[in-house]
């Protein structure tokens, strides 16, 4: 069924939502356009709406459309990149190609397409393309549907098999939550089957969640998909201190290194959420900060870690790795913490630790740390 206009306004957590997904674009178009082995790019938005709010805010697709002509117009490379715009409500798609075109001038190179369809009928039909596209085609996936009753375990699996597929999704945690405990019993009344089906397909164990944020963390890892792809999420907090969710799911350490980016620019304190009050609190980054050098050491004790395996370890927990970089240079200085060049067979230049993502496809270790 289509949404209810029941967002008419951009409310802070609606402005949450849009901003995580545009600064991700932004970033997903200014590395693919660089990106040698890419030659073509494809951005869906399954729940586009009608691109601009009552209060004459724009909305995910018109916001896409700007991300999509900053970018061609800052770099020199250009590649031919596809917008596909879908929404089952027709009347919606028919105010946004208006909109649109209103926009548009002959100096933007990419394609907009438009349909009103079933959003994950047609993620079952892309699936089908994805699986034969050329390996040097891309596609970033934004489903923001009206509730969560639309949600597919098998086709979003099916959609990101193909190793070429991000994808960006937003759920309302707070409802989900609440009703979680009506889904635990094999037979429940019709109104909860909806969300007893969503559970069951992802294998959450709803009875030992016990806060929506510890909902947003399970169904984080349940979209890992048996830990073949790499996940995030962000949580973003309402005016009643409720939460949404933010998921991103990517098969490639890079796509997950640049949406934690976008995660600590939105929240510079933790990287991790969107309270609609986020102030500068020397605390709270100093405890999230702590977190990870208490998880370094523990990874690090008893046996030494490779620049590769560091890499992915820090990325798993949330971090940059300029926040791991930032702990090993103290730990050099207290003699702490040794680097040794597996290349050169000696130690490592002090301040050298190679966690960045050229080097972790390498294939081939080139540092190896340990504590002293």
């Amino acid at each position: 069924m289509p949404k209810k206009d029941t967002a008419n306004k951009v409310k802070p957590h609606t402005e949450a939502k849009l901003q995580f997904y545009t600064r991700y674009l932004e970033r997903y178009l200014e590395i693919l356009l660089r990106a040698g082995p890419v030659e073509k790019i494809n951005i869906y938005d399954m729940f586009c709406g009608e691109g601009v709010y009552s209060d004459g805010k724009t909305g995910s697709a018109v916001r896409a459309v700007d991300a999509i002509w900053k970018a061609e117009s800052s770099n020199e490379r250009c590649k031919p990149i596809n917008l596909h715009l879908n929404d089952l409500d027709g009347r919606k798609i028919d105010k946004l190609r208006a909109c649109l075109d209103s926009r548009m001038s002959e100096d933007k190179k990419f394609r907009i397409s438009y349909s009103s369809y079933e959003a994950f009928s047609l993620l079952a039909e892309l699936s089908n393309l994805f699986e034969k596209q050329d390996r040097k085609v891309r596609n970033l996936v934004f489903i923001d549907p009206y509730g969560y009753k639309a949600i597919q375990r098998d086709v979003l699996e099916g959609i990101l098999i193909n190793g070429k597929t991000e994808v960006i999704i937003f759920l309302p945690i707070e409802q989900m939550y609440r009703f979680r405990n009506k889904t635990i019993d094999e037979v429940v009344e019709k109104s909860y089957q909806p969300l007893k089906e969503f559970v069951g397909q992802f294998d959450l164990d709803v009875s030992s969640i016990s806060s929506e944020k510890e909902f947003i963390q399970a169904f984080t890892q349940a979209l890992a998909f048996s830990k073949t792809l790499f996940t995030t999420s962000y949580a973003i907090k309402n005016h009643t201190g409720h939460y949404y969710g933010m998921f991103f799911i990517t098969p490639n350490l890079l796509g997950l290194e640049k949406i934690i980016e976008v995660k600590w620019g939105l929240d510079s304190q933790q990287g991790e959420e969107f309270s609609g009050h986020n102030q500068n609190d020397f605390f709270l980054e100093s405890e999230k900060k702590n977190s990870l050098e208490k998880q370094l050491e523990q990874f690090l004790q008893g046996s030494s870690k490779t620049n590769i395996e560091l890499y992915g370890f820090v990325l798993s927990l949330g971090f940059l790795p300029k926040h791991a970089n930032e702990i090993f240079r103290r730990w050099q200085n207290g003699s702490v913490l040794d680097v040794y060049d597996l290349v050169k067979n000696k130690a490592a230049r002090k301040g050298a630790f190679k966690l960045n993502y050229k080097d972790s496809q390498s294939g081939k270790p080139l540092f190896k740390f340990s504590l002293n």
